[in-house]
């Protein structure tokens, strides 16, 4: 299923603005989807409230976009079927994940990993008692989820991981990351694993290109919200 990095893509509400088809904002509030209940015939739509929402007539074409922060990511077009102050509902939905969504829009893989973890202590070594850098810690890791700067990924440790703590991710298939610099921004610990939501620090101009080219790959081939049930 694909997300939005920490938010459930098909969540039952998320933050939204109403805008007219010229681009003009006429709201901001909430947004639900409904998909088509063919059990009982009834056809999916989508709807947006707010504490004041304009009248339009029936029939009347409006556009939804779901917010991600301040960033439109999904656009909604449909058709004015229900109008009051605090609701309207559009029928006859067509939607569009929007190129902003590549920086936040990812699904779920499973990408075997490895995470080295360079350490800042001192150890002595040898029969002179020279001193340097304790060696680094390698974890094993599955990828999870990854956006245009983003990546998830689980690692094999019940270390607790600081945020902004650096590390280093290698994915060797499919060979998207190779020794790419990583840096945590939010982690938990459960258990022997530790699952760690960390930002893209650095990488080279053509692993960079591959991942963009794979991340678009699939956000093209994602079936739309509302075309799949049309299509079928």
């Amino acid at each position: 299923m694909s997300v939005y990095i920490n938010e459930v893509f098909s969540a039952p509400v998320f933050h939204a603005v109403l805008k007219d088809p010229q681009g003009e904002e006429l709201a901001v509030g909430s947004a639900s989807i409904h998909l088509q209940n063919l059990a009982e015939d009834e056809e999916g739509y989508i709807e947006f409230t707010s504490e004041f929402v304009p009248l339009y007539p029936l029939g009347t074409s409006l556009e939804i976009y779901r917010l991600y922060g301040r960033r439109e990511v999904h656009r909604f077009a449909g058709q004015v079927y229900l109008s009051d102050t605090n609701l309207i509902r559009l029928v006859k939905v067509q939607d569009e994940p929007l190129p902003s969504a590549l920086d936040v829009c990812c699904t779920d893989v499973a990408f075997p990993a490895s995470v080295t973890v360079p350490s800042n202590e001192i150890v002595t070594v040898g029969l002179f008692r020279k001193k340097k850098l304790k060696d680094p810690d390698v974890f094993p890791a599955v990828m999870t989820a990854m956006t245009q700067s983003q990546v998830e990924v689980l690692i094999e440790t019940d270390r607790e991981f600081s945020e902004a703590e650096k590390m280093i991710l290698t994915v060797s298939e499919p060979p998207l990351f190779q020794e790419v610099v990583i840096s945590v921004r939010k982690a938990f610990t459960y258990g022997s694993r530790s699952s760690c939501l960390c930002a893209i620090e650095s990488e080279s101009d053509a692993a960079y290109a591959k991942r963009m080219q794979y991340l678009k790959e699939h956000q093209q081939s994602h079936p739309r919200v509302f075309s799949t049930e049309d299509e079928t």
